[in-house]
């Protein structure tokens, strides 16, 4: 089994067979670095399971993007138009793509897809609570340690903007971070 696969499955808690059968009525799609797929100018609502690449949910402030959250091959976002979140590329990506009218399509001919897109919705909310709470609980040497189990190369891939602004933490403290965790 693919791992962004066997990753979906695992923090959804769903069969693999109903994975591949949403797979197979979603379209796979090429995304460039720094493509938006979702903000608050844009109305459509789709799901993107992601293949492989980083992409990040973000917040403007003062003209620079602020990420609250990264995203990685097996993780589902559920895009919808929003004043507070952005969601963004930050290297070449493959997902799987479905819009809202095919969701609700799906949804209204079988319990099974339902059930699924349900199960993805309710996990992202729980997601965004669990962040919300680990943003204020956790050290910034526990969620950096965290952000490198769930993305081992994101200090390679992603510019450092990003993972100090995530971490809360500044270049010179990310520097001390990566040399004592080693």
């Amino acid at each position: 089994m693919e791992a962004y696969l066997k990753k979906l499955c695992f923090e959804y808690q769903v069969e693999e067979k109903e994975v591949k059968e949403l797979l197979a009525r979603m379209e796979r799609v090429y995304l460039d670095k720094g493509e938006t797929i979702a903000s608050a100018t844009m109305p459509e609502q789709s799901l993107y399971i992601i293949v492989s690449g980083i992409l990040h949910t973000f917040t403007t402030q003062q003209g620079e993007d602020k990420t609250v959250r990264f995203l990685s091959e097996g993780d589902a976002i559920l895009c919808y138009n929003t004043s507070k979140h952005s969601v963004k590329t930050l290297t070449r990506c493959v997902a799987y793509y479905i819009s809202e009218d095919e969701i609700e399509e799906l949804c209204a001919t079988s319990i099974t897809f339902s059930n699924l897109i349900r199960q993805m919705m309710e996990y992202q909310f729980y997601l965004k609570e669990e962040m919300s709470v680990n943003a204020r609980k956790l050290t910034i040497r526990e969620r950096y340690l965290s952000l490198l189990s769930e993305i081992p190369d994101i200090l390679y891939r992603v510019p450092l903007k990003y993972i100090t602004y995530y971490l809360g933490a500044d270049v010179t403290s990310l520097g001390y971070l990566a040399g004592s965790c080693k």
